[in-house]
């Protein structure tokens, strides 16, 4: 029989923290598999395109990014509603159906403005664009229907496919094309196995209805605008660089913060898929929406910071081996965007918590004037060359986490920086762990004279992962082991344990 998302038959012996564990622990499995793929793909690729090539690609995805976001957007409101009924799916997938319409449209009519930049291979682009508007909205709307019954397998499958998709093609194409449209075309062929995928999982016979459109339009029309607001606020660096510093310093930042996004953001970008699902049935279901808003900002924090920490740390390694002594340039990137953008994943439980509580305006005005601080720091900060541009994006940054902060206060119990605090334990354990990968990256130079070697990478990344977790299970129990990340842990470790047993036996 079928699987359907409209319903969650889930074994009554899964309690609500089960599932979302579950489901995190499904969808990073997937995306550890993905961004490994994805790094391939990067090694690849980075040897057979220039940054110039780099530097035009970063202009289409981020195109591609910002469709991909506002389709989303449109269907979030399937997730917060009590009761979803066949016409507001009608209502969603019309609404993806009209936006698709009117990007493909607007990105047609956009090519005489954006010849005007001088650029012919961004007016090349935008055809292409105009394709890419009409194949990401077509996705089943019944699809996100598993998430919101914290039902996250499918969500992965989704993930996983066209990853795999774009990776087969990106490297293949570029290997017989060297051009950067081996990049346009495998990104073309991911966003149509994502389609296929969601109505072949979520199938639906969708009829164009606006019966519903206050509900759907009401909360999406501050959602996109806020998300808008908050995408372009993280790509305005990029764009900007690129405008006034030219292709191949675009093509550097690109590589950094890529590979930045991979280890951060894009790795975990699944787990964080859980969040608004979890924190909203939460909050449908009982009263403990503010304990569990300070037990994912713990959990994000002791996941993230040890890995962007960690990157950094052996940043220059992994770009001298996989991408070339040409990429080298781009570890300053890494250094100061990649703590940052560990911090900055914080917005991704304040941002559900507001669309639980339906404040969406609020969000928008958030993002709206950090949108502006941005683009002036920006401006200010490419008027010194790259590496000015790459301090004023660190501050760009920072200024978010502000911002982040101010609005987590009315969700938590604590002060301004109770988000932060919440993960004291982290943020001593990756004290400790720098401290121990630097000790470990001299003294393995000094006596093996080894030098950008997968060996010495291995040796540091085992140095961090060992001193990280004997430190944060330390202080945990010397903090008297409270209820938080760690008791999850363990809960899920013993739980597979069991598992293992009963299958065994």
């Amino acid at each position: 029989m079928q699987n359907s998302p409209d319903h969650n038959p889930a074994p009554s012996m899964l309690t609500r923290r089960s599932a979302l564990a579950v489901g995190a622990a499904t969808l990073l499995a997937s995306g550890v598999f993905r961004q490994g793929l994805g790094l391939l793909t990067i090694a690849i690729t980075a040897r057979l395109l220039t940054p110039e090539d780099f530097g035009i690609i970063a202009y289409f995805l981020i195109a591609t990014a910002l469709l991909e976001m506002f389709q989303r957007q449109i269907g979030m409101v399937l997730i917060r509603l009590d009761n979803v009924t066949p016409e507001h799916l009608d209502t969603v997938f019309s609404f993806q159906i009209i936006f698709g319409i009117m990007a493909a449209i607007l990105f047609w009519t956009a090519q005489p403005v954006v010849a005007l930049l001088g650029i012919p291979a961004l007016t090349e682009l935008l055809p292409a664009l105009s394709a890419m508007s009409l194949v990401v909205a077509i996705k089943s709307p019944r699809f996100l229907l598993f998430e919101r019954g914290l039902r996250f397998g499918y969500v992965a499958g989704e993930e996983t496919f066209s990853r795999i998709v774009y990776a087969v093609l990106a490297i293949s194409l570029s290997w017989y094309w060297r051009d950067y449209w081996a990049i346009v075309v495998a990104t073309f062929a991911g966003q149509v196995m994502r389609g296929v995928w969601t109505f072949s999982i979520a199938p639906m016979l969708p009829k164009l209805s606006l019966s519903q459109w206050r509900d759907s339009l009401s909360f999406s029309s501050w959602t996109i605008g806020a998300q808008f607001a908050q995408f372009m606020s993280a790509n305005a660096p990029q764009l900007i660089i690129g405008a006034t510093l030219g292709l191949a310093d675009a093509g550097l930042f690109r590589i950094g913060t890529r590979l930045v996004n991979v280890v951060t953001h894009q790795l975990f970008t699944p787990i964080l898929r859980v969040v608004y699902p979890g924190l909203a049935d939460l909050s449908r279901k009982t009263d403990q929406g503010r304990e569990g808003f300070r037990k994912i900002n713990a959990g994000f924090l002791a996941i993230l910071l040890p890995c962007s920490v960690g990157f950094a740390l052996v940043s220059v390694d992994v770009i001298w081996m996989f991408l070339g002594y040409t990429w080298v340039a781009a570890a300053p990137v890494i250094w100061v965007l990649a703590p940052l953008y560990a911090l900055n994943a914080l917005q991704a439980s304040v941002r559900s918590a507001v669309y639980v509580e339906g404040s969406t305006s609020l969000l928008f005005y958030r993002n709206a004037i950090l949108l502006v601080v941005v683009c002036v720091v920006m401006w200010i900060g490419v008027q010194f060359g790259f590496n000015g541009a790459l301090i004023a994006a660190g501050l760009a940054n920072l200024a978010g986490l502000i911002a982040t902060l101010i609005i987590a206060k009315r969700f938590g119990n604590g002060g301004f920086f109770e988000p932060l605090i919440v993960g004291w334990r982290s943020f001593v354990s990756c004290a400790v762990m720098t401290v121990v990968v630097i000790a470990t990256n001299y003294l393995l130079r000094d006596m093996l004279q080894m030098s950008y070697t997968p060996g010495i990478v291995l040796l540091k990344t085992g140095a961090g992962v060992i001193s990280y977790t004997a430190t944060h299970i330390a202080l945990w129990a010397i903090a008297g082991r409270p209820d938080g990340f760690e008791t999850m842990v363990f809960s899920l470790l013993g739980k597979l344990r069991n598992h293992l047993r009963d299958r065994k036996a």
